[in-house]
């Protein structure tokens, strides 16, 4: 991402919707992976952004944050996260057999993912058997904008382009789904505005709504996220989750 959009990432985690729809999705499926496997889990956050995943995942078990930039391992590393590493997901090892559960949220689709399949493979390998990969990426390409500009997007998937990489790369696939059905209509319409605008790329973070919507959001996206920690798919929207094991 361009170095300011780390400064809003940071603004953002612990307030902005989409942040606490996409962590409270996470979190409903690592805190249900702790109970199932009865102990303190080991878990990495592949890609942990400004750190604030690993803070709230830090009450499940050990975690370790991994990115490639000096700008996100500063700011986990200014959230009290202990364990807080650089490595390249392409060409460097996360070791074999270290981790329950990897969390890899946006980041496959970066450009600075050279080799999608190298990535995924040492994240298979990185865990442990029957270990939990949750992922998303940002989905279809009609959806391209300014955001995708600022925030250094390579490509955006669809689901079936998700599942094919993970299967082909050894995991077993549990749910794959697309995320945020509603917002697909407005947020196509949105970045065909913006991508005609000629204005400085910038990422959506810069846009704000009324608290009173942004809660109406965060409300319906948890609604949602029960729907799919219990397995219901979604047939469109503006993300592609999945949750795979080794």
């Amino acid at each position: 991402m361009e170095p300011s959009e780390y400064r809003r990432m940071r603004a953002a985690e612990e307030r902005h919707w989409w942040y606490a729809g996409l962590h409270d999705l996470v979190v409903r499926w690592v805190r249900r992976e702790a109970a199932r496997v009865g102990k303190p889990l080991d878990i990495l956050d592949s890609g942990c952004g400004t750190g604030q995943l690993c803070t709230l995942l830090q009450p499940f078990g050990a975690i370790t944050g991994c990115d490639i930039h000096p700008l996100a391992l500063a700011a986990t590393t200014q959230r009290g996260i202990v364990r807080v590493v650089r490595h390249d997901l392409v060409a460097d090892s996360l070791g074999t057999e270290q981790y329950d559960v990897i969390t890899c949220m946006d980041v496959l689709y970066h450009r600075a993912v050279t080799d999608e399949r190298a990535a995924l493979g040492n994240l298979h390998r990185a865990l442990r058997k029957g270990g939990l990969l949750l992922i998303q990426v940002p989905a279809f390409n009609l959806l391209r904008g300014a955001h995708d500009v600022a925030v250094h997007t390579r490509r955006r998937y669809r689901r079936r382009e998700l599942v094919r990489l993970l299967r082909e790369t050894g995991f077993q696939v549990k749910l794959a789904s697309y995320r945020l059905f509603p917002f697909f209509l407005p947020a196509m319409l949105w970045r065909r505005l913006t991508r005609a605008d000629g204005g400085q790329p910038r990422s959506d973070l810069v846009r704000s709504f009324p608290p009173w919507m942004a809660q109406l959001l965060i409300v319906y996206i948890k609604a949602e996220n029960r729907c799919l920690s219990v397995g219901v798919t979604l047939p469109l929207g503006t993300s592609v989750f999945a949750a795979a094991r080794k």
